[in-house]
Protein backbone atom coordinates (compact mmCIF):
# COMPACT_ATOMS: atom_id res chain seq x y z
CA UNK A 1 0.00 0.00 0.00
CA UNK A 2 0.97 3.18 -1.10
CA UNK A 3 -0.57 6.73 -0.30
CA UNK A 4 0.81 8.54 -3.50
CA UNK A 5 3.43 9.56 -5.64
CA UNK A 6 5.36 12.85 -4.39
CA UNK A 7 4.95 15.56 -6.52
CA UNK A 8 7.90 18.02 -6.98
CA UNK A 9 8.29 20.57 -5.89
CA UNK A 10 6.33 19.32 -2.43
CA UNK A 11 5.65 21.43 0.27
CA UNK A 12 5.77 19.66 3.25
CA UNK A 13 4.63 19.63 6.69
CA UNK A 14 6.99 18.38 8.98
CA UNK A 15 5.21 17.05 12.33
CA UNK A 16 7.00 15.49 15.58
CA UNK A 17 5.00 13.56 17.35
CA UNK A 18 5.30 12.03 20.36
CA UNK A 19 2.87 8.75 19.79
CA UNK A 20 0.34 7.74 17.50
CA UNK A 21 -2.15 9.79 19.00
CA UNK A 22 0.01 12.92 18.76
CA UNK A 23 0.65 12.08 15.30
CA UNK A 24 -3.01 12.25 14.34
CA UNK A 25 -3.69 15.27 16.20
CA UNK A 26 -1.01 17.34 14.15
CA UNK A 27 -2.03 15.44 10.99
CA UNK A 28 -5.64 17.14 11.42
CA UNK A 29 -3.83 20.69 11.33
CA UNK A 30 -2.30 19.97 8.38
CA UNK A 31 -3.49 22.98 5.81
CA UNK A 32 -5.13 21.89 2.76
CA UNK A 33 -2.64 23.12 0.29
CA UNK A 34 0.70 21.49 2.22
CA UNK A 35 1.38 18.67 -0.02
CA UNK A 36 3.10 15.86 2.10
CA UNK A 37 3.43 14.82 5.38
CA UNK A 38 7.10 14.55 7.20
CA UNK A 39 6.69 12.65 10.14
CA UNK A 40 10.09 12.68 12.40
CA UNK A 41 10.10 9.45 14.03
CA UNK A 42 13.10 10.24 15.19
CA UNK A 43 12.03 12.62 17.93
CA UNK A 44 9.15 9.64 19.20
CA UNK A 45 8.78 9.26 22.38
CA UNK A 46 7.06 5.78 22.09
CA UNK A 47 7.40 3.53 18.59
CA UNK A 48 4.47 4.33 16.08
CA UNK A 49 3.83 2.10 13.62
CA UNK A 50 4.45 3.19 10.04
CA UNK A 51 1.48 1.71 8.55
CA UNK A 52 -1.34 3.84 10.95
CA UNK A 53 -0.04 7.20 9.47
CA UNK A 54 -0.80 6.07 6.33
CA UNK A 55 -4.31 5.29 7.11
CA UNK A 56 -6.08 8.86 7.88
CA UNK A 57 -4.79 11.27 5.18
CA UNK A 58 -3.85 10.21 1.31
CA UNK A 59 -1.43 13.06 0.80
CA UNK A 60 2.14 11.09 0.85
CA UNK A 61 3.42 10.32 4.11
CA UNK A 62 7.56 11.10 4.28
CA UNK A 63 8.99 9.15 7.75
CA UNK A 64 12.20 10.28 8.38
CA UNK A 65 14.71 8.81 11.38
CA UNK A 66 17.31 11.57 11.54
CA UNK A 67 20.53 10.96 13.45
CA UNK A 68 22.58 12.60 16.18
CA UNK A 69 25.06 12.82 13.58
CA UNK A 70 23.26 14.73 10.93
CA UNK A 71 21.06 17.01 13.64
CA UNK A 72 18.45 14.28 14.46
CA UNK A 73 17.49 12.61 17.76
CA UNK A 74 18.20 8.76 16.77
CA UNK A 75 20.80 7.48 18.38
CA UNK A 76 20.56 3.72 17.87
CA UNK A 77 22.28 1.19 15.53
CA UNK A 78 23.56 1.39 11.98
CA UNK A 79 21.16 -1.85 11.53
CA UNK A 80 18.51 -0.37 13.81
CA UNK A 81 18.27 2.26 11.57
CA UNK A 82 18.36 0.10 8.00
CA UNK A 83 15.41 -1.95 10.40
CA UNK A 84 13.23 1.21 10.93
CA UNK A 85 13.38 2.53 7.09
CA UNK A 86 13.01 -0.51 5.77
CA UNK A 87 9.74 -1.24 7.69
CA UNK A 88 8.60 2.41 6.99
CA UNK A 89 9.04 1.75 3.06
CA UNK A 90 7.72 -1.78 3.64
CA UNK A 91 4.33 0.10 5.03
CA UNK A 92 4.24 2.21 1.59
CA UNK A 93 5.56 5.34 2.21
CA UNK A 94 8.72 7.78 1.12
CA UNK A 95 11.45 7.77 3.26
CA UNK A 96 14.12 9.82 4.07
CA UNK A 97 17.17 7.96 3.70
CA UNK A 98 21.03 9.36 4.89
CA UNK A 99 23.60 9.05 2.31
CA UNK A 100 25.84 8.09 4.97
CA UNK A 101 23.98 5.65 6.03
CA UNK A 102 25.03 3.56 3.23
CA UNK A 103 21.64 2.16 2.74
CA UNK A 104 21.38 3.07 -0.84
CA UNK A 105 24.46 1.40 -2.02
CA UNK A 106 22.58 -1.77 -2.09
CA UNK A 107 20.65 -1.50 -5.20
CA UNK A 108 17.65 -3.98 -3.79
CA UNK A 109 17.74 -2.27 -0.65
CA UNK A 110 14.31 0.17 -1.10
CA UNK A 111 13.93 -0.73 -5.05
CA UNK A 112 11.65 1.89 -5.72
CA UNK A 113 13.66 4.91 -5.43
CA UNK A 114 10.72 7.22 -6.43
CA UNK A 115 9.90 6.56 -2.44
CA UNK A 116 13.02 7.66 -1.40
CA UNK A 117 14.62 11.11 -0.72
CA UNK A 118 18.54 10.74 -0.43
CA UNK A 119 19.59 13.87 2.20
CA UNK A 120 22.57 14.92 4.16
CA UNK A 121 23.01 17.58 6.50
CA UNK A 122 26.03 19.04 7.24
CA UNK A 123 25.45 21.45 10.82
CA UNK A 124 28.45 23.22 10.20
CA UNK A 125 27.83 24.32 6.98
CA UNK A 126 28.24 22.97 3.16
CA UNK A 127 31.22 21.25 2.55
CA UNK A 128 33.28 22.28 -0.90
CA UNK A 129 32.23 19.52 -2.80
CA UNK A 130 28.72 20.08 -2.37
CA UNK A 131 28.62 19.50 -6.03
CA UNK A 132 29.74 16.11 -6.32
CA UNK A 133 27.92 14.86 -3.00
CA UNK A 134 24.81 16.09 -4.60
CA UNK A 135 25.77 13.75 -7.48
CA UNK A 136 26.76 10.93 -5.73
CA UNK A 137 23.07 11.90 -4.04
CA UNK A 138 21.39 11.57 -7.54
CA UNK A 139 23.41 8.55 -8.74
CA UNK A 140 21.31 6.48 -5.92
CA UNK A 141 18.59 6.97 -8.67
CA UNK A 142 16.56 8.67 -5.18
CA UNK A 143 13.54 10.56 -6.47
CA UNK A 144 15.13 13.93 -4.48
CA UNK A 145 18.50 15.00 -3.28
CA UNK A 146 18.60 16.95 -0.42
CA UNK A 147 21.60 18.36 1.09
CA UNK A 148 21.41 20.91 4.35
CA UNK A 149 23.90 22.75 5.70
CA UNK A 150 24.08 24.63 8.72
CA UNK A 151 24.03 28.79 8.33
CA UNK A 152 25.81 30.95 10.97
CA UNK A 153 24.50 34.48 9.86
CA UNK A 154 22.33 36.36 7.42
CA UNK A 155 24.84 35.79 4.68
CA UNK A 156 25.77 32.91 4.63
CA UNK A 157 21.78 31.50 4.91
CA UNK A 158 21.39 33.17 1.44
CA UNK A 159 24.60 32.16 -0.06
CA UNK A 160 23.71 28.37 0.27
CA UNK A 161 20.15 29.25 -0.62
CA UNK A 162 21.89 30.87 -3.81
CA UNK A 163 23.28 27.52 -4.49
CA UNK A 164 19.71 26.33 -5.45
CA UNK A 165 19.11 28.65 -8.63
CA UNK A 166 22.52 26.09 -10.15
CA UNK A 167 20.28 22.84 -10.20
CA UNK A 168 17.47 24.72 -12.17
CA UNK A 169 15.53 21.70 -13.40
CA UNK A 170 16.69 19.01 -11.17
CA UNK A 171 14.77 17.27 -8.19
CA UNK A 172 17.22 18.97 -5.76
CA UNK A 173 17.12 20.29 -2.49
CA UNK A 174 19.47 22.55 -0.92
CA UNK A 175 18.54 25.28 2.07
CA UNK A 176 20.11 26.11 4.83
CA UNK A 177 19.28 25.10 8.57
CA UNK A 178 20.26 26.87 11.91
CA UNK A 179 18.77 29.75 13.64
CA UNK A 180 19.85 32.26 10.76
CA UNK A 181 17.82 29.91 8.27
CA UNK A 182 14.67 31.35 7.51
CA UNK A 183 15.09 33.83 4.09
CA UNK A 184 17.46 31.26 2.98
CA UNK A 185 15.10 28.57 3.65
CA UNK A 186 12.21 30.70 1.67
CA UNK A 187 14.65 31.96 -1.33
CA UNK A 188 15.33 28.24 -1.72
CA UNK A 189 12.08 28.04 -2.46
CA UNK A 190 11.61 30.17 -4.49
CA UNK A 191 14.59 29.49 -6.92
CA UNK A 192 13.22 26.09 -7.12
CA UNK A 193 14.14 23.46 -4.57
CA UNK A 194 12.15 20.59 -4.83
CA UNK A 195 11.02 19.96 -1.34
CA UNK A 196 10.05 22.96 1.03
CA UNK A 197 9.05 22.29 5.00
CA UNK A 198 7.39 23.81 7.17
CA UNK A 199 6.33 23.72 10.75
CA UNK A 200 3.15 22.84 11.76
CA UNK A 201 2.79 23.40 15.60
CA UNK A 202 6.72 23.14 16.93
CA UNK A 203 9.54 22.92 14.86
CA UNK A 204 10.99 20.05 13.87
CA UNK A 205 14.25 21.92 12.51
CA UNK A 206 15.39 25.26 13.84
CA UNK A 207 14.68 27.71 11.68
CA UNK A 208 11.52 26.35 9.98
CA UNK A 209 9.13 28.72 8.57
CA UNK A 210 5.57 27.44 9.70
CA UNK A 211 4.34 25.88 6.41
CA UNK A 212 1.10 27.81 6.81
CA UNK A 213 2.58 31.07 6.68
CA UNK A 214 4.91 29.23 3.94
CA UNK A 215 1.74 29.26 2.10
CA UNK A 216 -0.19 31.93 2.52
CA UNK A 217 1.95 35.02 3.89
CA UNK A 218 5.14 34.40 1.35
CA UNK A 219 2.63 33.11 -1.14
CA UNK A 220 5.48 30.35 -2.03
CA UNK A 221 3.43 27.95 -3.96
CA UNK A 222 2.97 30.22 -6.52
CA UNK A 223 5.58 30.38 -9.17
CA UNK A 224 6.91 33.96 -10.21
CA UNK A 225 9.39 36.06 -10.83
CA UNK A 226 11.48 38.14 -7.94
CA UNK A 227 12.72 41.66 -8.64
CA UNK A 228 13.56 42.92 -5.43
CA UNK A 229 13.37 41.53 -2.01
CA UNK A 230 12.43 43.27 1.25
CA UNK A 231 13.01 42.47 5.67
CA UNK A 232 12.62 43.22 8.78
CA UNK A 233 15.77 42.88 10.23
CA UNK A 234 15.07 41.90 14.13
CA UNK A 235 16.36 39.39 16.73
CA UNK A 236 13.45 37.59 16.60
CA UNK A 237 11.18 38.27 13.70
CA UNK A 238 8.52 35.87 14.55
CA UNK A 239 6.08 37.50 15.95
CA UNK A 240 6.30 40.74 13.71
CA UNK A 241 3.24 41.14 11.23
CA UNK A 242 5.44 42.89 8.80
CA UNK A 243 5.55 40.38 6.74
CA UNK A 244 2.16 39.38 6.68
CA UNK A 245 1.17 43.23 5.76
CA UNK A 246 3.84 44.25 2.97
CA UNK A 247 3.66 40.90 1.55
CA UNK A 248 -0.20 41.34 1.29
CA UNK A 249 0.77 44.84 -0.10
CA UNK A 250 3.00 43.42 -2.83
CA UNK A 251 0.97 40.87 -3.81
CA UNK A 252 -2.25 43.23 -4.04
CA UNK A 253 -0.30 45.64 -6.26
CA UNK A 254 1.07 42.30 -8.74
CA UNK A 255 4.56 43.82 -7.67
CA UNK A 256 7.19 41.47 -8.15
CA UNK A 257 8.77 41.88 -4.76
CA UNK A 258 8.95 39.47 -1.07
CA UNK A 259 9.37 40.75 2.08
CA UNK A 260 11.21 38.33 4.18
CA UNK A 261 12.32 37.22 8.10
CA UNK A 262 15.83 38.49 8.87
CA UNK A 263 17.06 37.43 12.32
CA UNK A 264 19.82 38.86 12.87
CA UNK A 265 22.10 38.11 16.44
CA UNK A 266 24.56 41.02 15.72
CA UNK A 267 23.99 43.29 13.97
CA UNK A 268 28.01 44.70 12.97
CA UNK A 269 28.61 41.66 11.89
CA UNK A 270 25.94 40.75 9.26
CA UNK A 271 25.14 44.84 8.13
CA UNK A 272 22.07 43.65 6.60
CA UNK A 273 22.88 47.19 3.91
CA UNK A 274 25.91 45.16 2.60
CA UNK A 275 24.37 42.24 1.44
CA UNK A 276 24.99 41.75 -2.34
CA UNK A 277 22.51 39.30 -3.78
CA UNK A 278 20.81 38.77 -6.43
CA UNK A 279 17.68 39.76 -6.50
CA UNK A 280 19.00 43.05 -4.38
CA UNK A 281 17.61 44.09 -1.19
CA UNK A 282 15.54 47.20 -1.92
CA UNK A 283 14.71 47.76 1.86
CA UNK A 284 14.27 46.98 5.74
CA UNK A 285 12.08 47.37 8.22
CA UNK A 286 14.00 46.62 11.90
CA UNK A 287 13.28 46.27 15.38
CA UNK A 288 14.26 45.92 18.57
CA UNK A 289 17.38 45.77 19.00
CA UNK A 290 18.72 47.29 16.21
CA UNK A 291 17.37 50.44 15.54
CA UNK A 292 20.20 52.10 17.10
CA UNK A 293 22.60 50.13 14.73
CA UNK A 294 20.54 50.86 11.79
CA UNK A 295 20.67 54.96 12.26
CA UNK A 296 24.18 54.40 11.72
CA UNK A 297 23.86 52.35 8.21
CA UNK A 298 22.57 55.15 6.17
CA UNK A 299 22.12 58.87 5.63
CA UNK A 300 19.71 59.95 8.65
CA UNK A 301 16.17 61.48 7.87
CA UNK A 302 15.33 64.57 10.20
CA UNK A 303 13.52 62.05 13.24
CA UNK A 304 16.72 59.46 12.71
CA UNK A 305 18.54 62.60 13.53
CA UNK A 306 16.51 63.49 16.46
CA UNK A 307 15.94 60.05 18.27
CA UNK A 308 19.57 58.42 17.52
CA UNK A 309 17.60 55.44 16.01
CA UNK A 310 15.82 54.07 12.79
CA UNK A 311 13.29 51.59 12.47
CA UNK A 312 13.49 51.79 8.49
CA UNK A 313 16.36 51.23 5.97
CA UNK A 314 15.68 52.27 2.12
CA UNK A 315 18.17 52.31 -1.03
CA UNK A 316 19.06 55.23 -1.86
CA UNK A 317 21.29 56.64 -4.71
CA UNK A 318 24.93 55.12 -3.66
CA UNK A 319 23.93 54.14 -0.55
CA UNK A 320 21.30 53.87 2.12
CA UNK A 321 18.49 56.30 4.05
CA UNK A 322 17.69 55.90 7.84
CA UNK A 323 14.03 56.86 8.27
CA UNK A 324 12.07 56.15 11.65
CA UNK A 325 8.56 55.88 11.04
CA UNK A 326 7.95 55.18 14.59
CA UNK A 327 7.62 58.88 15.40
CA UNK A 328 4.81 59.03 12.62
CA UNK A 329 3.13 55.63 14.65
CA UNK A 330 3.21 57.20 17.81
CA UNK A 331 2.43 60.52 16.82
CA UNK A 332 -0.81 60.37 14.65
CA UNK A 333 -2.93 57.95 17.08
CA UNK A 334 -1.73 60.37 20.03
CA UNK A 335 -3.06 63.27 18.19
CA UNK A 336 -6.58 62.04 17.55
CA UNK A 337 -6.70 62.24 21.32
CA UNK A 338 -6.48 65.92 23.20
CA UNK A 339 -2.93 67.65 22.40
CA UNK A 340 -0.55 67.71 24.82
CA UNK A 341 -0.38 71.25 25.87
CA UNK A 342 0.75 71.66 29.40
CA UNK A 343 0.26 67.97 30.32
CA UNK A 344 2.80 65.54 31.06
CA UNK A 345 3.79 62.17 29.68
CA UNK A 346 5.88 59.58 31.12
CA UNK A 347 7.45 56.84 28.74
CA UNK A 348 8.62 53.58 29.78
CA UNK A 349 12.04 52.41 28.23
CA UNK A 350 14.92 53.50 26.67
CA UNK A 351 14.87 51.92 23.10
CA UNK A 352 14.48 53.16 20.00
CA UNK A 353 10.49 53.12 20.27
CA UNK A 354 11.25 55.13 23.64
CA UNK A 355 12.74 57.49 21.84
CA UNK A 356 10.41 58.32 19.11
CA UNK A 357 7.72 58.44 21.86
CA UNK A 358 9.57 61.17 23.33
CA UNK A 359 9.74 62.75 19.87
CA UNK A 360 6.52 62.23 19.19
CA UNK A 361 4.74 63.22 22.53
CA UNK A 362 7.11 66.61 22.59
CA UNK A 363 5.82 67.62 19.33
CA UNK A 364 2.52 67.51 20.71
CA UNK A 365 3.35 69.49 23.67
CA UNK A 366 4.11 67.18 26.21
CA UNK A 367 6.45 67.67 29.28
CA UNK A 368 8.17 64.34 29.03
CA UNK A 369 9.99 62.14 31.38
CA UNK A 370 11.82 59.32 30.60
CA UNK A 371 12.03 55.79 32.78
CA UNK A 372 13.98 52.44 32.56
CA UNK A 373 14.92 49.47 34.42
CA UNK A 374 18.12 50.42 33.80
CA UNK A 375 18.45 53.67 35.06
CA UNK A 376 21.46 54.68 33.31
CA UNK A 377 20.65 53.65 29.99
CA UNK A 378 17.44 56.17 30.88
CA UNK A 379 19.51 58.35 31.58
CA UNK A 380 21.77 58.40 28.56
CA UNK A 381 18.45 58.86 26.09
CA UNK A 382 17.30 61.65 28.56
CA UNK A 383 20.44 63.34 28.05
CA UNK A 384 20.26 63.09 24.15
CA UNK A 385 17.06 64.18 23.97
CA UNK A 386 16.78 66.82 26.82
CA UNK A 387 14.38 65.18 28.77
CA UNK A 388 13.97 64.56 32.46
CA UNK A 389 14.22 61.03 33.86
CA UNK A 390 12.09 59.47 36.83
CA UNK A 391 13.45 56.56 39.04
CA UNK A 392 11.87 53.31 37.90
CA UNK A 393 10.50 52.73 41.52
CA UNK A 394 8.84 56.21 41.41
CA UNK A 395 6.57 55.38 38.59
CA UNK A 396 4.12 53.74 40.48
CA UNK A 397 3.71 57.29 42.91
CA UNK A 398 3.33 59.21 39.67
CA UNK A 399 0.36 61.03 37.85
CA UNK A 400 0.78 61.40 34.51
CA UNK A 401 -1.41 62.85 31.95
CA UNK A 402 -0.20 60.31 29.58
CA UNK A 403 1.96 56.85 30.15
CA UNK A 404 3.83 55.07 26.98
CA UNK A 405 4.94 51.60 27.59
CA UNK A 406 7.99 51.33 24.71
CA UNK A 407 9.41 48.19 26.79
CA UNK A 408 9.40 45.19 24.96
CA UNK A 409 6.94 43.61 28.37
CA UNK A 410 3.42 42.71 28.46
CA UNK A 411 2.56 40.42 25.32
CA UNK A 412 3.59 37.44 26.64
CA UNK A 413 0.84 35.35 28.42
CA UNK A 414 1.43 35.27 32.02
CA UNK A 415 3.81 38.69 31.76
CA UNK A 416 2.56 41.64 33.76
CA UNK A 417 2.08 44.97 32.17
CA UNK A 418 5.31 47.50 33.37
CA UNK A 419 2.55 50.39 34.21
CA UNK A 420 1.42 50.10 37.59
CA UNK A 421 -1.61 49.28 38.58
CA UNK A 422 -1.97 52.19 40.94
CA UNK A 423 -1.29 54.83 38.45
CA UNK A 424 -4.37 53.79 36.13
CA UNK A 425 -6.74 55.21 38.81
CA UNK A 426 -6.12 58.80 37.80
CA UNK A 427 -7.58 57.31 33.85
CA UNK A 428 -4.28 58.64 32.56
CA UNK A 429 -4.34 57.89 28.09
CA UNK A 430 -2.30 54.69 27.76
CA UNK A 431 -0.28 54.05 24.85
CA UNK A 432 1.25 50.60 24.00
CA UNK A 433 4.18 49.79 21.97
CA UNK A 434 3.62 46.23 21.77
CA UNK A 435 1.57 44.10 20.30
CA UNK A 436 0.25 40.64 20.14
CA UNK A 437 0.46 38.65 16.57
CA UNK A 438 -2.49 36.90 17.71
CA UNK A 439 -4.54 39.74 17.81
CA UNK A 440 -5.32 39.10 21.76
CA UNK A 441 -4.94 42.00 23.86
CA UNK A 442 -1.59 42.91 25.90
CA UNK A 443 -1.30 42.89 29.66
CA UNK A 444 -0.82 46.75 29.77
CA UNK A 445 -4.07 47.31 27.49
CA UNK A 446 -6.18 44.80 29.52
CA UNK A 447 -5.46 46.35 32.77
CA UNK A 448 -5.63 49.98 31.05
CA UNK A 449 -9.25 48.77 29.95
CA UNK A 450 -10.54 47.77 32.95
CA UNK A 451 -9.40 50.66 34.69
CA UNK A 452 -11.31 53.00 32.11
CA UNK A 453 -8.32 55.14 30.85
CA UNK A 454 -8.47 55.84 26.77
CA UNK A 455 -6.51 52.90 25.31
CA UNK A 456 -3.88 53.27 22.03
CA UNK A 457 -2.99 49.92 21.68
CA UNK A 458 0.08 48.22 19.68
CA UNK A 459 -1.52 47.37 16.53
CA UNK A 460 -2.59 50.97 15.97
CA UNK A 461 0.79 52.09 16.05
CA UNK A 462 1.91 49.32 13.69
CA UNK A 463 -0.56 50.39 11.59
CA UNK A 464 0.50 54.22 11.50
CA UNK A 465 4.16 53.65 10.89
CA UNK A 466 3.75 50.92 8.63
CA UNK A 467 1.56 53.72 6.03
CA UNK A 468 4.59 55.75 6.15
CA UNK A 469 7.12 52.58 5.83
CA UNK A 470 5.00 51.14 2.81
CA UNK A 471 5.54 54.28 1.34
CA UNK A 472 9.32 55.13 2.20
CA UNK A 473 9.28 51.32 -0.11
CA UNK A 474 7.47 52.75 -3.04
CA UNK A 475 3.78 51.97 -2.04
CA UNK A 476 2.87 55.75 -2.43
CA UNK A 477 -1.04 54.89 -2.43
CA UNK A 478 -1.47 53.33 0.58
CA UNK A 479 -3.72 54.30 2.88
CA UNK A 480 -4.34 53.52 6.47
CA UNK A 481 -7.51 52.30 5.43
CA UNK A 482 -5.99 49.33 3.73
CA UNK A 483 -3.29 48.59 6.02
CA UNK A 484 -5.90 48.34 9.20
CA UNK A 485 -8.09 45.99 7.12
CA UNK A 486 -5.17 43.67 6.22
CA UNK A 487 -4.32 43.41 9.60
CA UNK A 488 -7.81 43.01 10.71
CA UNK A 489 -8.46 39.99 8.82
CA UNK A 490 -4.85 38.89 10.08
CA UNK A 491 -6.07 38.62 13.53
CA UNK A 492 -9.14 37.58 12.82
CA UNK A 493 -8.06 34.55 11.11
Amino acid sequence: MTNGSLAIPAYVASVAPRDLGDARRLAAKVPERATAIEYRLDQAEARIDPRRLLEWDERPAILTYRTLREGGRFDGSADEYRRLVAEAYDAGAVVDVELASGLLSDASALPDRRRVIVSMHAPFGLPQDWRARIEAMRATGARVAKLVGGAADLASSLRIAALQREMAGEPAAIFPMGPASPPGRLVSAFFGSALVYGSVEDETAVGQIPIRDFLEIYDGARPRRIEAFYGIVAENPRRSLSPLLHNALFRARELPFVYLPLPVDDFERDRPDRLDFDPPFRGFSVTQPWKLAAARAGVASEDVALTGAANTLVRARGGWRAENTDVDGIFDPLADHDTGEGRMAIVLGAGGAARAAVVAARRLGYEVVISARREERAERVAEELRVDTMAWSDVASSEADLYVNATSSGWRDGEPSPIPSRVLENRPLVFDCVYRRDGEETATVRAAKAAGCPVVDGLKMFAAQAVRQAQLFGLREVTSAEVERFLREAVEK
